[in-house]
């Protein structure tokens, strides 16, 4: 199974992804070797990732930011945020690619374990995703960056010159042209099976002409045209692949528009696959810490029970032997008050060696506890002088409850564990079961109406809101018709709103449509809870100011009769909805997300910050089972802080 990309991989993504020439970067993240940098382009975002060693190419498996970005990422974002990517290459026919952004250039190296390089404009290193140094270059900060010992370019092999390679060495044909000419055993194959020879035919027994066949198959696979697709093995992804193969006929095939989109396919599985083994490692290590967890708790319970048993027959057996027990502690204490303990001591001992056998019951004298170890019926008991046979008892039935107590404590921790080994048992199992299928994000053009902020009324009509000054201009001149009806809210600097063939709508569409223009004001952000706006035509809206005064973009007049809503709520729903046959995460009234949807959150001014207010949400509309992006909920939530008052669904 492919784990990295080949030198012939990385010509036809390079080849592929010049289009991205003139995007300007957003955003670097850093997340062990890979380098994952967002960009905005003129077909909307796009990330582009670079896993040193591994793979490069556009991505929609899009992996949570580590929550503290690396010194390696600060660097990053401070000398590529905001540029704009003038250049992508591939370095020779290296597996190594150069993305410049202005006076920098990140440099991928794909091959062996990989690394990832910042260098400035006189190509001396700032950073690096590792510091190393080799036998003739030094990747360290400062250093000039040294390219390494570069391999033959195929491409740019003449037939005289390919003919002398090859024939250098007594070698098979497909490991001359491997260890010859920069190229992966499989095209090397692949190049044998197109010129029509056995690829362990050795380069001897090939004539010229022969050779030709061969150079010429070589400029044919490398040149040919692109048809990505990733290839199966017993309904596995084995291998992804720029063009067709023959060495792959017959075998499962998936195909792509793009080598990006297979690549990002074949390695995002990849990625999700290692992500499920790893979440399977920390719930079996979990497992491993259960059950020592629950050996330790069965053997403290063990141990209550055997504690709680053995005070609980000294008790019996001190009852037993009542008479016994009365007539040792009489006669230990007569002892000890006549003799003291040291005499009381060595009358004992002398007793021990006259075989008395009172003396002989005696196993140890506590004086600090005015106690005295005998053995009755073969069982060790502590009695204490000066207490009655029943308190004796009493003091060994007392420790009896206690361990019962703490054998019932250490039997419920031990069911608790017990319980968690079971869930534990039943996630790893889950993991095992599950396919590979994740929804990730979707590359798709935007739509014209994305430009604004919208939403579809509870009667159906599309209803749009300027963004900032550009957008509101923008709606007004171009996107306004006679046919529409404009809304506007009361509230300096609140969005212009515009209801798409508003002239049919009814009075709940013209209700929603102010409060939208209303919530998404700075009304929100200064926690107001209510306001008014109001609606007109078109013809009403217009640049022309009296004489004198000058409106700025997107900035307009009014003129003419207002048809005003007072004491309208601030008040909005987050949800999902499906409009024109695609779902989009949008952001509406309560009354109009509720006629698109079963499932919806409900906002108000708060004072819940807008990026804990974002996780929160995607969390529930994730949990309804959507992928979604913060940034698209970020993209459709009124200006300032929120609280979430209701989730409905």
């Amino acid at each position: 199974m492919k784990e990295e990309m080949s030198s012939v991989d990385i010509r036809y993504v390079v080849r592929e992804l010049q289009w991205l020439v003139g995007s300007r970067v957003d955003k670097v993240y850093h997340d062990g070797d890979e380098i994952r940098i967002k960009l905005r382009t003129k077909e909307g975002r796009a990330d582009l990732i670079l896993q040193a060693g591994k793979r490069f190419h556009l991505t929609t498996y899009i992996k949570e930011a580590p929550k503290s970005p690396s010194s390696f990422t600060m660097l990053l974002r401070k000398h590529l945020s905001g540029g704009f990517v003038d250049a992508i290459e591939q370095h020779g026919f290296d597996r190594i690619v150069k993305i410049r952004v202005g006076d920098y250039t990140l440099i991928g190296e794909l091959f062996r374990r990989g690394n990832v390089i910042l260098v400035d404009s006189d190509n001396r290193i700032i950073a690096a995703l590792r510091y190393e140094e080799y036998r003739n270059r030094a990747i360290k900060p400062k250093a000039e960056y040294r390219f390494p010992p570069a391999r033959r370019n195929p491409l740019e092999v003449t037939r005289e010159e390919f003919i002398e390679l090859m024939r250098e060495e007594e070698l098979e044909l497909v490991r001359a042209l491997a260890r010859k000419l920069n190229m992966g055993g499989m095209y090397a194959e692949e190049i044998s099976l197109r010129a029509g020879f056995e690829k362990t035919v050795p380069v001897s027994e090939l004539s010229d002409e022969d050779m030709m066949r061969v150079y010429d198959a070589m400029l044919e696979t490398f040149n040919d045209e692109p048809r990505p697709n990733v290839v199966f093995r017993e309904g596995r992804m084995y291998d992804v692949v720029p063009i067709e193969l023959r060495i792959y006929e017959g075998l499962e095939k998936r195909y792509f528009k793009t080598f990006s989109e297979a690549l990002d396919e074949y390695f995002g599985k990849i990625t999700v696959e290692k992500a499920k083994m790893e979440a399977t490692k920390k719930l079996e290590a979990q497992k491993r810490a259960l059950l020592m967890t629950l050996k330790k708790q069965e053997e403290m319970l063990e141990g209550f029970r055997k504690a709680a048993e053995t005070n609980q027959e000294i008790g019996d057996l001190i009852y037993a032997n009542y008479t016994l027990v009365e007539n040792l502690l009489r006669e230990f204490g007569k002892a000890v008050e006549r003799l003291g303990w040291e005499g009381f001591r060595k009358r004992i001992e002398e007793g021990k060696r006259a075989g008395n056998r009172v003396a002989l019951m005696v196993r140890a004298i506590d004086p600090g506890s005015r106690a005295v170890k005998v053995e009755i019926e073969g069982k060790p008991v502590r009695l204490y002088l000066g207490r009655s046979v029943g308190e004796n008892a009493g003091l060994y039935y007392e420790e009896a409850k206690k361990f019962r107590r703490k054998y019932e404590g250490a039997l419920k921790a031990c069911e608790d564990t017990k319980r968690k080994l079971e869930e534990v048992g039943r996630l790893i199992e889950e993991e095992m079961k599950k396919e590979v299928h994740v929804k990730k994000l979707e590359r798709r053009k935007r739509k014209w109406f994305e430009k604004f902020r919208w939403f579809v009324s509870s009667e159906g009509f599309l209803v749009l809101a300027g963004k900032d000054a550009s957008t509101n201009e923008m709606l007004i001149k171009k996107y306004m018709s006679e046919n529409d009806r404009y809304c506007h809210a009361d509230f300096y600097g609140a969005p212009h709103v515009v209801i798409k063939e508003g002239e049919k709508a009814g009075e709940k569409t013209m209700f929603e449509a102010c409060q939208f223009a209303l919530s998404m004001s700075r009304a929100w952000s200064r926690g107001l809870y209510s306001g008014d706006a109001y609606w007109a035509k078109p013809e009403q809206v217009t640049k022309q100011t009296p004489s004198g005064e000058y409106l700025g973009k997107g900035a307009f007049m009014v003129y003419g009769k207002r048809n005003w809503l007072h004491g309208l709520p601030l008040k909005l729903a987050v949800g999902v909805i499906n409009y024109e046959g695609e779902e989009y995460v949008t952001c509406a009234p309560v009354e109009a997300m509720k006629a698109h949807t079963d499932r919806y959150i409900v906002i108000r001014p708060g004072s819940l910050k807008k990026s804990e207010l974002v996780k929160r949400i995607k969390r529930i509309i994730e949990g309804w089972g959507y992928s979604v992006r913060e940034e698209d909920i970020m993209a459709v939530l009124p200006p300032g802080g929120a609280d979430i008052v209701e989730v409905v669904g």
